[in-house]
Parts: structure tokens; C-alpha cells; sequence
């Protein structure tokens, strides 16, 4: 079933690329189960990454941006995070001509 996943007129797609950085390792933990919940997480060490998208302009990416910012500055235990905008134009290509099957059935 085909699905629209929010390509931009220009056809590129936008996500926000979010690295927070922490001291508490107990936050840490806390915040890595809550944001499974809904996103792919890489961890390395004291450092969690993960990525919001795709969009279909790069207003949404930004305002994610806005979003974890405020949520980390309000933050008493030092942790930090740095979020990039990022962008894609897919280059789509023809697949190369199908391979006749055999039959696995004799």
C-alpha cells in the first residue's frame, strides 16, 4: 500500500537530528525508555541520539528544534542537547528487470 509521508513541494523531506548530553546517568536512563517509546535511540555513554521526521518542510523540523530546546534548558541536572535540521531529496532509480522465477515446486 503506498503512504504520502509528507515529501515538500521541492520533493525533499526534513527530520531534526537531536544529541542530548547528560551527567546524571539515572536521567539518562529515564529519559532512553521514555523516548523509545516512540523513536530509534543510539546511546554512547552519556549521550543519547535520535532523529524526528520525516516532515515536509523544514518549519516542522525546526519547531522540534524549539521544542527540545526549552525542554532541556528547564533542566536543574545539567543535561544539554543539540539539534541540527537536516534535509533529503530522494533520487529515485529504476530497479533493475525482474528475474523469472523458478518454480520451487518440481
Amino acid at each position: 500500500m503506498a503512504r504520502n509521508i509528507g515529501a515538500g513541494p521541492s520533493g525533499d523531506y526534513f527530520r531534526t537530528a537531536v544529541t542530548a548530553r547528560y551527567t546524571d546517568s539515572a536521567e539518562l536512563e529515564a529519559d532512553l525508555q521514555r523516548y523509545r517509546q516512540t523513536n530509534k535511540v543510539a546511546r554512547d555513554f552519556m549521550t543519547l541520539t535520535w532523529f524526528e521526521g520525516p516532515y515536509g518542510s523544514p518549519g516542522r523540523a525546526w519547531a522540534r528544534v524549539t521544542i527540545w530546546e526549552k525542554e532541556y534548558a528547564g533542566r536543574k541536572s545539567g543535561a544539554t542537547v543539540t539539534c541540527e535540521p537536516q534535509s533529503c531529496k530522494p533520487d529515485w532509480k529504476a530497479l533493475p528487470p525482474r528475474q523469472k522465477r523458478t518454480n520451487l515446486h518440481g
